[in-house]
């Protein structure tokens, strides 16, 4: 029998005390649905809207049918097929974290606005990091156009990774959605016969408190009719757009995600979703958020329980830090986020590379969560407990010290299989040859990350979907096709630098 680990925090009583609650709060409060649209969809579907204040109140027995219309397995697809992330409850998924606003500079180690290279160059060493399986667009490139971020996002994924794109910043212009849609036809063909391998998904956020932003609302309306999987991701901030307790910010973001769930099942029946949990703990002494507090981690616990009730995915937020550089703060933060969501679980965890609660890229800090990700997985996938797996016949047979089981057949064949467990940036040796090694676990991340950079050609598209990509994005930007913003996309980040 095949055995994971698994913590709960929750008592059933619990778990339906908190569905009753937000079933009370949708129907006599109400979702402030600020899209004409969104009310449009709601009203048809025979719930209570004031088209002036833009408040839509939802009843219990829609909740449900919307519940039980989501899917809880899908795929989240590949382009080559290698990396399909399976949703299905028995295994979890790696992401990268996304949007930091500034990066740490390798050449001069100092803090500065993240740039398209940035997210060229974390891209590409996304795709060569094993664990991860699907891509958000790790910073906020500042050097391109703010207004059509979205698309240099889409163009750069698609360009360096191979891997499924989720879009995490979510569309600002619904006037985007067709070329992004376009891009993802010029890429993979007829979307419309992907829709059991979708390859790109969208997350969207709620304003908290129980408000849905117009612009973002219309386009995931538009992107939910097409098929797109969308990730509908409350961000509460606990004791500010959130009430203080724990218990509170759970029932609150279970409301908001209930709101995205019942509006976009409304727009297609049986679309993908997923309920993503990324509150966060405003630290009432500096007024600034933490990523990696303590009750953020409990509650991927509790968050974990509410979607086993609703049985759709669960996405936890993980490997999350507050620090500013990678180091001591780094490694034990990102530990101990990335652990509960792991022990929670979760379909998904995200956050690799990512610091000062999601401002600032890592390059470095991007190997060594790798090296995390593979501890978490090795825990997650929990082990065989049979007689087989005990080796009790070899038990028998060693017998007693001074006897031993180095030398045994199953010794050896357990440790070129892929159930044993080997660091790449952990030390195991003694003290003096980690002295005379005489570089810390960032340098070494560093000579690895160069190493995977040398070695990784990722399957770029063909020359003429490139061209087919640039022509969309000119056209979009109004930007000539090879302004320095659209040729960065295309320029090898690695091989070909400034």
């Amino acid at each position: 029998m095949h055995v994971r680990p698994r913590v709960t925090l929750l008592t059933e009583a619990d778990v339906r005390q908190i569905h009753e609650a937000s079933l009370e709060i949708l129907e006599r409060t109400g979702v402030l649905y600020d899209c004409k649209e969104a009310l449009d969809i709601l009203a048809a579907h025979g719930q209570k809207v004031d088209y002036n204040s833009g408040v839509a109140w939802i009843k219990s027995d829609l909740v449900e049918r919307c519940i039980k219309s989501a899917p809880r397995h899908f795929v989240l697809a590949s382009r080559d097929g290698r990396n399909d992330a399976v949703i299905d409850g028995t295994q979890m998924h790696h992401m990268t974290d996304g949007q930091a606003s500034f990066t740490i500079d390798e050449k001069t180690a100092e803090r500065r606005p993240s740039t398209l290279h940035d997210l060229c160059l974390s891209t590409l060493l996304a795709d060569a990091l094993t664990p991860i399986k699907i891509m958000w667009s790790t910073v906020f490139p500042t050097d391109a156009s703010t207004d059509y971020r979205a698309l240099f996002e889409m163009a750069t994924a698609f360009m360096w990774s191979t891997k499924h794109f989720q879009m995490v910043g979510g569309v600002q212009d619904p006037e985007d959605v067709p070329y992004l849609l376009d891009m993802l036809d010029t890429v993979y063909g007829d979307r419309r016969k992907q829709r059991d391998r979708p390859y790109f998904s969208m997350v969207t956020c709620p304003v908290s408190p129980l408000k849905h932003d117009t612009a973002m609302t219309e386009a995931c309306i538009a992107l939910a009719r097409e098929w797109v999987p969308i990730v509908f991701w409350p961000m509460p901030l606990q004791g500010a757009t959130a009430p203080i307790t724990m218990a509170g910010t759970l029932l609150q973001t279970n409301v908001e995600f209930l709101s995205g769930l019942v509006l976009y099942q409304c727009v297609q029946p049986g679309l993908p979703m997923i309920y993503p949990a990324g509150p966060e703990t405003l630290d009432m002494k500096t007024s600034l958020a933490s990523t990696a507090s303590p009750e953020g981690m409990m509650l991927n616990l509790a968050f974990a329980q509410m979607t086993d009730f609703y049985q759709v995915p669960y996405m936890a937020g993980g490997i999350c830090s507050d620090a500013k550089v990678p180091g001591i703060q780094a490694g034990y933060e990102n530990m101990g986020t990335g652990m509960s969501a792991a022990l929670s679980g979760c379909d998904l965890l995200v956050g690799i590379g990512i610091l000062e609660d999601g401002n600032t890229l890592s390059f470095p800090q991007m190997v060594i969560d790798e090296e995390m990700c593979n501890v978490l997985t090795f825990l997650r996938n929990g082990m065989d407990v049979s007689r087989e797996s005990m080796l009790v016949d070899e038990i028998h047979r060693v017998g007693h010290s001074p006897n031993h089981h180095l030398a045994e057949p199953a010794t050896m064949a357990y440790l070129k299989s892929p159930q044993a467990f080997w660091p790449t940036i952990s030390f195991r040796g003694t003290y003096g040859d980690w002295k005379r090694r005489g570089k810390d676990e960032v340098a070494l991340a560093r000579d690895r990350m160069k190493l995977l950079l040398d070695k990784h050609d990722p399957l770029s598209p063909p020359p003429e979907v490139q061209k087919a990509l640039r022509r969309l994005l000119a056209k979009r930007t109004g930007f000539a096709e090879n302004d320095k913003r659209i040729e960065r996309v295309f320029r090898h980040p690695w091989k070909d630098q400034d």
